[in-house]
């Protein structure tokens, strides 16, 4: 068992818990007579009654729920004996072993950051779900997965009392990351809660098969020897977890599903259990036992299919990230067989793109680093426009960035064409010897094309893009030895790709109006559930303004959505930068108003009322009409707002997100048109470009290595204008590597590679050759 486990040893719990005090965290005496009860097939109700009446008040507590509304029973219930010919014995054994663990283990903790109901709610839906799971996938004991459930995030527990760093700001610190939970807990507690947990499960002697789902239900399990039963609870565990998590019932406040662990996929086909009746059945159950534990889950009304398979989507695309063969190990093997970057600077992926929050910083950081590995002369990506089947410059980085940038190819034409349509990777050592090469971007750009490697973009069998590289810098060609190393930056980026599109997806599907693109109801309520980040976003005295949109048609008419349109619309043209708004109903919007009183609130609220008279003309036949009250809020109070909102509206239909998510590779063309910024070109960049400075440097010019001191004059994040103080050699398009030292409080030192643009008599103008996506030195200099 122990081998099986690979438990943590007793200095590296120590190492993350404060055991100090020689008093070992303990579980409740009477859940483990009970949990080993209920594997006693001879157990019956007189030993399960005088397990639980050796607490009386986990007694009475349980009495408590078997009276309360959830169960409907026409009289009460004074015993356990009359409770369990109601109930049934194994129900009976399910909630006093979960008021037990909750009464005595998980109810109160040390950060108030760590919501424990919030906790115990998503405990509680992972339990039921993972019985309904487990009667679907036949396992043969679905309570026994219940209880699974139930246990599985107890780490997190001994992590918040014990735990050496604050779990409190653990979590803060979550909302500014993308980290996975589990990493992110290994590397800041030293630990992972799944670890923590199985220690003392294993400590406690708690049945074999909870302590392996709550050890793996984040981890790999397959070569491990388990059991067909054992893998199956585990996966069941794991995937009712992540179910949970989908659905906003998470064990903290985040939109972070978890990775499912490859084998759970392989284990549980989700595709062939009907989630949604499993959802449905949850939601049933959670919500009747919430008016117990005074929680709130969504209800089941509320649910729809398509955050659930956007939630898997992301999922796969998660576990093909996280358990991807690291490229970077291929780079460094062959870093001395490829010509190493002469500025010196590291060669990173993984870190950068696990980092990354959307497509945009994905695609910025791995064309920053396909330039500093082969240091080609020109690279890009095209992407597949789905409806015409063309590929599309969508991403253009070097010398002719500017002519290229949007050009269109037909379906199946050149190097790119030939790479989108077998969805293999290519290369071409001299492209006047292949057939397949297009010469129409050359006549178009003045180019001279010698040699070519590009990789497809693809996720699972569908290729929705190209990563090309066109000629080297210093004139070599390009070798087999590139293709394998392009071919596994590019699997690796397209999965990147593919799991930031999709969390821009989910975040869009949880916090956007599918109608009016503005933030939703539940924006409005987190924005205000904090009073110290109410005061950082609208200060010690704010205003809110309700808008409540009158006459509009019968629920389903087409014309209410224009109606809310146009009204969303005018809301937008009449607020300040600052001011936020929300759909909070179907016919209701909210305004929040930073550092506003209520005079300059009433003024904001006739200029919107002036705008909308203008816009909506009084008529006997369609009479819209616009109600506006204002409120004028302390910080110290904000956290009343959700009850004030909901007393003023007690009618206002709550909204369900009707969006849906297209599939990345009928999308990704559009939206990376809409994120990323259209290059301007050269000719039009002044000369008095950028910020005017004088700083002293030196430069080699590559192609000689001629070197000599410059003066910067004026300098960007992507160019540079300077002056060589004596005659030199250099040349347009000529490449230089450059040093100078800034003159902050740091002189930091900036290196860069820049190509030349221009040559005048008293300057030379350049553009940076690949600069990094985050430079904070430069960044801050330019903006002080």
């Amino acid at each position: 068992m122990k081998n099986r486990l690979n438990l943590p040893s007793s200095g590296d719990i120590k190492k993350t818990l404060r055991l100090e005090d020689g008093k070992l965290p303990s579980f409740p005496q009477a859940a483990a007579k009970l949990l080993e009860a209920s594997k006693d097939e001879k157990s019956c109700l007189a030993d399960l009654a005088k397990i639980v009446e050796t607490d009386p008040g986990i007694s009475v507590r349980v009495l408590e729920i078997v009276n309360s509304a959830m169960y409907g029973l026409k009289r009460k219930i004074t015993a356990l004996s009359e409770a369990v010919v109601f109930l049934g014995l194994d129900e009976i054994k399910k909630l006093a072993i979960g008021m037990t663990v909750f009464e005595k283990l998980f109810k109160s903790g040390r950060a108030e950051k760590f919501d424990r109901l919030l906790f115990w709610r998503h405990c509680i839906a992972t339990a039921v779900l993972s019985m309904e799971i487990a009667k679907q996938t036949r396992y043969p004991d679905p309570e026994e997965a219940y209880i699974a459930g139930l246990l599985h995030d107890i780490g997190k527990v001994l992590l918040d009392v014990r735990g050496r760093v604050n779990y409190g700001d653990f979590i803060a610190d979550l909302e500014t990351s993308t980290d996975l939970i589990i990493e992110k807990e290994r590397g800041i507690m030293g630990l992972g809660h799944d670890d923590a947990g199985a220690f003392f499960c294993s400590l406690w002697k708690l049945p074999e098969k909870l302590t392996l789902a709550v050890k793996y239900h984040h981890q790999p399990f397959e070569n491990l020897g388990l059991t067909r039963d054992e893998r199956l609870l585990i996966s069941i565990v794991s995937a009712a977890d992540f179910l949970c998590w989908t659905q906003g019932i998470g064990s903290f406040d985040l939109i972070r599903p978890p990775i499912l662990a490859p084998e759970v996929e392989r284990t549980v086909d989700l595709d062939r259990i009907n989630l949604i009746d499993c959802i449905q059945k949850m939601n049933k159950e959670v919500d009747a036992i919430s008016k117990f534990y005074h929680f709130v889950f969504p209800s089941a009304d509320q649910l729809k299919e398509n955050l659930l398979w956007t939630n898997l989507k992301l999922s796969k695309a998660n576990t093909r990230y996280y358990y991807q063969t690291d490229p970077l190990a291929l780079m460094q093997k062959e870093a001395s067989e490829i010509s190493a970057p002469s500025s010196g600077m590291e060669l990173e992926l993984a870190k950068p793109l696990a980092k990354a929050k959307t497509i945009k910083e994905v695609l910025d950081t791995v064309m920053y680093q396909v330039g500093q590995m082969f240091e080609p002369l020109h690279w890009s990506i095209l992407l597949k426009d789905p409806k015409t089947e063309d590929m599309m410059f969508s991403i253009v980085v070097g010398a002719n960035r500017d002519k290229l940038q949007g050009t269109r190819l037909p379906k199946g034409e050149g190097i790119a064409g030939a790479i989108m349509e077998k969805g293999e990777p290519l290369i071409v050592a001299d492209v006047e010897k292949d057939p397949r090469f297009s010469s129409r971007v050359d006549q178009y750009t003045g180019f001279k094309t010698r040699s070519i490697i590009g990789a497809p973009l693809k996720t699972e069998d569908k290729v929705f893009g190209v990563i090309e590289l066109i000629n080297r810098i210093n004139e070599d060609r390009f070798a087999p030895k590139d293709l394998k190393i392009l071919s596994s930056i590019a699997e690796y980026a397209a999965i990147a790709i593919e799991r930031a599109y999709y969390n821009q997806a989910l975040t869009a599907l949880a916090t956007k109006d599918a109608l009016t693109g503005l933030k939703n109801r539940w924006s409005f309520e987190r924005a205000v559930s904090s009073k110290d980040d109410v005061m950082k976003r609208y200060g010690t005295i704010f205003s809110m303004l309700i808008a409540v949109v009158g006459g509009l048609k019968d629920e389903g008419d087409a014309g209410n959505d224009d109606v809310l349109k146009r009204v969303a619309g005018l809301l937008n043209t009449t607020k300040r930068r600052q001011d936020d708004i929300f759909r909070y109903g179907e016919d209701t919007f909210i305004l929040l108003l930073p550092l506003t009183y209520a005079d300059d609130a009433d003024l904001a609220k006739y200029r919107i009322l002036k705008v909308f008279s203008a816009a909506f003309p009084y008529d006997d036949q369609d009479p819209v009409q616009l109600q506006i009250q204002a409120y004028t809020v302390s910080a110290e109070d904000s956290v009343h707002l959700k009850t004030l909102v909901k007393g003023v509206l007690p009618k206002s239909k709550r909204l369900v997100n009707e969006n849906s998510v297209k599939e990345i590779e009928d999308h990704l063309h559009a939206l990376v048109e809409n994120e990323i910024p259209k290059n301007e070109p050269d000719t039009e960049r002044p000369s008095s470009f950028g910020k005017a400075v004088s700083l002293g440097g030196d430069f080699i010019r590559l192609k000689t290595r001629e070197s000599g001191h410059i003066q910067v004059e004026r300098l960007s994040m992507t160019a540079v204008r300077f002056r060589v103080p004596k005659s030199h050699g250099i040349e347009v398009n000529d490449f230089l590597d450059i040093r100078f030292t800034l003159d902050d409080l740091k002189k930091s030192v900036v290196e860069r590679r820049i190509v030349v643009r221009e040559i005048r008599p008293a300057y030379i103008l350049a553009d940076f050759y690949n600069p990094p996506p985050y430079s904070k030195d430069l960044g801050f200099y330019l903006m002080s």
